[in-house]
């Protein structure tokens, strides 16, 4: 069973590794468009898809689905077992049985834990890059000065939250500590003026 465990790990660490180096692309949770899954993706699409036409339970199904198949719970289940495994088998701490029994708790666990994590990162990312295409008229503080053809950063405040978004402006440089207004959002870039007199 020591093997079982140790390639468990490998294999985990492996793709894990792979991921990594190849910048974070392959991995198919719907989150944020993934290459590596294949048939898993197709199936979750499938899945999700056909929810739109059919009840509310159906969707619930669906997702349920694409987040079990999706590579990184997978990836960091097998991560999770194959450590925890692997230790409590090579270091005898405990019986044949009972390893086993908490290696597959610990691998679920970890796979569960990865899955909630990134899926709350994504909703997030993907909540305030909606919230800024409405940042238009918002009053912000340049963090990175912003020119004509220099794109700087600045930090407005959408719904109670600070958020950071590259800005340029079509007039003079705005230096770093003055406030802007936004005046208009073109894909991930506000275009800002100098905050009016009347708005200070």
């Amino acid at each position: 069973m020591g093997l079982v465990y140790l390639f468990s790990l490998v294999v985990g660490l492996g793709i894990l590794v792979v991921q990594i180096a190849s910048g974070g692309k392959g991995d198919a949770d719907g989150d944020a468009g993934d290459a590596g899954e294949g048939g898993g993706k197709e199936l979750a699409k499938d899945v999700s898809t056909k929810s739109l036409a059919t009840t509310g339970a159906s969707a619930g199904a669906g997702d349920v689905l694409a987040f079990f198949l999706s590579l990184r719970f997978w990836v960091f289940t097998l991560l999770g077992f194959g450590l925890s495994g692997s230790l409590l088998h090579f270091f005898a701490l405990a019986g044949p049985i009972l390893v086993f029994a908490l290696a597959a708790g610990s691998g679920l666990s970890s796979g569960l834990f990865a899955q909630l994590v990134f899926r709350f990162v994504t909703q997030s990312s993907v909540s305030t890059s909606a919230d800024v295409d409405h940042a238009e008229g918002s009053i912000g503080r340049v963090l990175v000065p912003v020119g004509k053809d220099k794109v700087g950063k600045i930090r407005i405040v959408l719904k109670g939250q600070s958020v950071d978004i590259l800005a340029r402006t079509d007039g003079d440089e705005i230096a770093r500590g003055d406030h802007v207004l936004v005046e208009d959002v073109e894909g991930d870039v506000a275009r800002v003026s100098r905050r009016p007199s009347e708005l200070a």
